[in-house]
């Protein structure tokens, strides 16, 4: 029994340092990153103010469907159609999502496709670097029926 326990410890050992990985930060502050309003229906729009320390990239979380949706990427693939540049998000103040804004499935046979599709929760994300454990700014929006 004894020589069971001794050859467990390293491995409990092991397991808890994996689980200490440091955890991708989003900061929801409206200061800095802010969806206004943050409950709008299928046919609403979206004003995202952008502080001085706004980010280059930037895209949508929709939970209902478990989807990513990327507005604004640095080495964008050929088949997305960006809403702009990422040095022309990182100089803006404000971005206007709308019924007709589009996002690219980030996925391996991605497509852009309506972002406001379905009711329910949407997270917008501003990062420097999406696909990373860099982290950024966050806010919610909630889509509602009319």
């Amino acid at each position: 029994m004894r020589i069971f326990l001794l050859l467990l410890i390293p491995f409990a050992s092991l397991a808890s340092q994996e689980s200490e990985a440091p955890e991708t930060v989003w900061i929801e502050s409206s200061k800095h990153f802010n969806c206004t309003p943050s409950e709008i229906s299928l046919k609403g729009s979206v004003y995202i103010s952008l502080g001085e320390n706004s980010f280059e990239e930037l895209a949508i979380f929709r939970e209902s469907d478990k989807t990513w949706l990327f507005l604004v990427v640095g080495s964008a693939p050929k088949e997305m159609s960006s809403l702009m540049s990422p040095s022309e998000l990182k100089s803006k103040n404000a971005v206007s999502l709308t019924t007709e804004t589009t996002g690219f499935r980030w996925e391996a046979n991605g497509y852009n496709e309506r972002v406001f599709t379905a009711l329910g929760k949407y997270t917008v994300y501003n990062s420097d670097n999406l696909e990373s454990e860099v982290g950024g700014y966050k806010c919610d929006i909630v889509v509602v029926s009319n």
